[in-house]
């Protein structure tokens, strides 16, 4: 738009000129003229042709305003060498109408200096300013990529500093988090094989257990951390999942049906998360109750998503428990389980129902 606004300004201009010109100018000059005026027009596209066509205007030596503008426009979008192979031919056409002089003897022939400095300044000036402008468009375009390499090292110098503190992180979980676990299992299976009670026992092949999973999970964490691929939960791993986990559960899934849905191992691991982590909150809040896992498919937006939801009652009192030392929580868990939701574009919901239940609801749309 804005080069179509300088084209149309230069109409006025070029009409004021010949207006200026009049007494010196032919009819067929001026008409030769406007249409070297019009295919300014065309100069961006086709500099080279327009310019070749405003020669003829500059070897009359009236009308110059629009072949200058077109060997500014070729001196701007050209090589060096090609510009100046049109900055001679325009200053030979602008020698027009100095060179009759040459054909008679006398005085007049020593105007011809003045007309080759008349003629060099005006191909100077349009060739100059066009050299100029594209020196300023590559010295545009060398800052910008300056710029993007300076911004790509900035990205590159972050991204090595946070592969050293994932490092730093992977490392400190797996020499005390990881042994404290260790610990905790090794102590279980001991107390599994020596307990003289069938309920501890059981309790602490479960504790055993779920020990060996926090193990298994804590080193795909780490690999995580140390950027290595690791194996993401599957929703196979959801029967496993709830058996493990100590609770009353039921699980209303058909998994060879959603199995046989490709999907991304982002909402596989989503779902799985949602439901490992419903299930840690039901465990800490209401550890005698019923746990019902549901896992459904639904169309949403043209597009497959699974539907996991997780009812519990909200409290069970649990006299076993009496005295025992609560369960650390950060408060995290649900805040976590909705972001995953939203990353992947789905939906996320948590909290008390109208029977007395809580629940934990997740869309999570596939690819």
């Amino acid at each position: 738009m804005k080069s179509l606004l300088r084209d149309l300004a230069l109409l006025p201009v070029a009409a004021a000129e010949v207006m200026a010109m009049r007494p010196l100018v032919s009819t067929g000059e001026t008409v030769l003229y406007a249409a070297t005026v019009a295919a300014l027009f065309l100069r961006r596209r086709f500099p080279v042709p327009v310019l070749a066509a405003a020669l003829p205007v500059t070897f009359t030596g009236h009308l110059l305003l629009a072949p200058m503008v077109a060997m500014y426009e070729v001196a701007r979008t050209r090589e060096r060498k090609a510009v100046g192979a049109w900055a001679a031919a325009f200053f030979l056409a602008a020698l027009g109408p100095w060179l009759p002089p040459l054909l008679t003897a006398g005085p007049a022939a020593d105007g011809l200096l003045y007309g080759a400095v008349s003629s060099a300044l005006m191909t100077a000036g349009p060739t100059a300013l066009g050299r100029l402008s594209r020196a300023r468009r590559e010295l545009a375009r060398h800052i910008e990529e300056l710029s993007r390499a300076h911004r790509r090292e900035a990205e590159l110098i972050a991204e090595r500093a946070a592969v050293t503190e994932r490092t730093r992180l992977a490392r400190d979980m797996h020499d005390v988090v990881s042994y404290q676990v260790s610990l905790l299992t090794v102590q279980a299976g001991a107390l599994q094989r020596t307990a003289p009670d069938p309920q501890s026992r059981e309790t602490a092949g479960i504790i055993r257990e779920l020990g060996a999973t926090a193990l298994r999970e804590l080193r795909g964490l780490v690999g995580v951390l140390r950027s290595v691929p690791t194996e993401t939960p599957r929703l196979t791993g959801l029967p496993d999942l709830l058996s493990t986990s100590a609770l009353d559960t039921v699980l209303h899934a058909d998994l060879p049906v959603l199995t046989s849905v490709k999907w991304p191992p982002a909402v596989e691991e989503a779902a799985y998360r949602t439901v490992q982590e419903a299930l840690t909150n039901a465990r800490k809040h209401a550890p005698g109750a019923k746990v019902t896992v549901s896992v459904d498919t639904a169309d949403r937006a043209g597009r497959p998503a699974l539907i996991v939801e997780v009812h519990n009652i909200v409290e069970v009192h649990n006299a076993a428990g009496e005295g025992s030392a609560p369960l650390p929580s950060g408060g995290h868990g649900l805040t976590g389980l909705r972001e995953r939701a939203e990353q992947l574009g789905g939906e996320f919901e948590a909290g008390p129902t109208d029977d007395g239940c809580f629940r934990v609801r997740a869309v999570l749309p596939g690819a």
